[in-house]
């Protein structure tokens, strides 16, 4: 396929290249002032294909590939090159983050991020997921079954746990830090060049695109009602409708207000629409 054309930072053609069937390495084109700056973007990683894929991913012949939410839309921001031995760079997450912004102001879109890695001392949720209510931050859950078939856990507890990595609140500012929590671990699909259709990888960074598509199949629902939802109105919805996980109350700095629960929440949304 011929690559995509870019014009002042937004896609026209939205199409790809692939280099050589050998490398099986899918590549797009920027053109930036005027054509005087071309910007070749290619894959260094399969963190970003992974996490599009949890919560996006359509397979209309294999629905079980699907992801949460499939179908719904991309915005793709390069952040990183794993060649500089880091997931992302100081100047690449600040310009994704200034468009993430933009796009949110512009559209009114709900903004979900991870809460981090860094657990499990107190206080470890990260930038920008933990550090502002105006954000769902999302800390990473493993059921039962998965602790113990995947992780050797010995006897986990029947309501599932939280993973000892997943960052943990409170802020410096005292709030929880933690919003929700969802699957922290998944299979989903990676680019071609890894010689393999799908992988599993477990993170915060799985958790959030979890999150993610669950609250699109919210916002779907709510427009097929024709019902206007606010970023606040969701957040409640999430929080008010979550399975609490562990009995203690400091447990809510580690999964925030519990296992996200997509039915019950849009059954809130529809019994506020209409009180």
């Amino acid at each position: 396929m011929a690559p995509c054309l870019k014009e002042k930072g937004q896609g026209i053609e939205r199409k790809f290249g692939v280099f050589s069937k050998l490398d099986a390495c899918t590549f797009v084109v920027n053109v930036y002032d005027e054509g005087s700056i071309l910007s070749i973007v290619t894959d260094c990683s399969p963190h970003g294909t992974h996490v599009a894929g949890i919560a996006t991913a359509f397979h209309p012949k294999e629905p079980l590939l699907n992801g949460v939410a499939p179908g719904a839309q991309l915005i793709s921001c390069k952040i990183g090159d794993a060649r500089l031995g880091s997931m992302e760079t100081g100047t690449g997450l600040t310009r994704a983050l200034i468009a993430a912004v933009e796009v949110v102001n512009k559209h009114r879109l709900i903004f979900v991020s991870s809460a981090g890695n860094s657990g499990p001392a107190l206080s470890t949720v990260g930038a920008p997921g933990g550090t502002t209510s105006s954000i769902i931050g999302v800390g990473a859950y493993i059921s039962p079954a998965m602790a113990a078939g995947a992780h050797c856990v010995v006897e986990p507890p029947s309501e599932g746990l939280e993973y000892t990595w997943s960052s943990r609140g409170p802020t410096a500012d005292g709030d929880l830090g933690v919003c929700i929590s969802a699957p922290g671990g998944a299979v989903a699909p990676v680019p071609t060049w890894t010689l393999q259709r799908r992988m599993l990888m477990n993170g915060t960074s799985m958790a959030s695109p979890s999150a993610c598509g669950g609250i699109a199949l919210l916002l779907s629902a709510m427009k097929a009602e024709g019902i206007p939802v606010s970023p606040y109105s969701v957040r409640k919805a999430l929080e008010n409708t979550a399975v609490p996980v562990g009995g203690l109350p400091e447990d809510k700095l580690t999964t925030g207000q519990g296992l996200m629960q997509v039915d019950k929440s849009d059954f809130l949304l529809l019994t506020f629409a209409h009180l």
